[in-house]
C-alpha cells in the first residue's frame, strides 16, 4: 500500500473532539497486509478497550510517518457515530467512484473520504443505533480494483484508518 500525506486538517471538529484515536501500522499477516491499531505509547491498541485510545491531538503529535501508516478513529458503543466502508468502488487510476457507491454516499451524506488503499471510501455519520457485530455485505457489481465490492457498517468494536482525502461536498457531518 503506497503512502500519501494525511490531511489532518480535514478531520471534522465533531470527530476530532472524541477521545477515540489510535495510530496504525501495516503489518503482514499470512501474506496479507493488515492495518493494526497502536496506542500513542507504542503498544498494540484494541478497538474494544478505551484505555488504549487517545485524543486526536495526542495521535497527531505521536504520529511518525517513518513508523506509522496513519491515525485511526475507533467506533465505540453508544459513541454517537457509525462508519460505513465501501470497498472496491473506486478505480485507483482514474479516481472514478462507481454509481452504486455514489448512491450510498448521497444517501448518508456524512464525512466521506478516500480509503488508504484508494480503492474505496469511508463515511462517518451521526448514529445512535448499535449494530451488534456490524454488517459486512458483498455487492453484486463488477470489480474496478483488486478489492471485491462490498459494504461494511460498524457502530462499535472497529476502527477506520483516516486519510483526510475528503470527497468534495462531503467534508463535514
Amino acid at each position: 500500500m503506497k503512502k500519501f500525506p494525511i490531511k489532518f486538517e480535514n478531520v471534522p471538529p465533531v470527530i476530532r473532539d472524541e477521545n477515540n484515536w489510535v495510530l496504525w501500522k501495516n503489518i503482514i499477516r499470512k501474506g496479507k497486509s493488515t492495518k493494526v491499531p497502536f496506542s500513542v505509547y507504542g503498544v498494540p491498541a484494541s478497538s474494544t478497550d478505551p484505555s488504549t485510545w487517545s485524543t486526536y491531538e495526542s495521535a497527531v503529535i505521536r504520529f511518525d510517518a517513518a513508523t506509522h501508516a496513519g491515525i485511526g478513529f475507533v467506533f465505540r458503543e453508544a459513541g454517537g457515530f457509525a462508519g460505513i466502508d465501501l470497498d472496491g468502488c473506486r478505480n485507483p487510476e482514474s479516481g472514478l467512484i462507481e454509481d452504486w457507491a455514489w448512491k450510498v454516499i448521497e444517501r448518508f451524506h456524512g464525512y466521506t473520504e478516500i480509503s488508504p488503499s484508494e480503492t474505496g471510501v469511508k463515511i462517518w455519520i451521526p448514529c445512535s443505533a448499535s449494530i451488534a457485530k456490524g454488517i459486512n455485505q458483498k455487492v453484486n457489481q463488477a470489480a474496478v480494483s483488486e478489492k471485491t465490492p462490498g459494504i461494511e457498517i460498524y457502530t462499535h468494536g472497529r476502527y477506520f484508518a483516516f486519510t483526510g482525502k475528503a470527497i468534495n461536498g462531503y467534508e463535514s457531518l
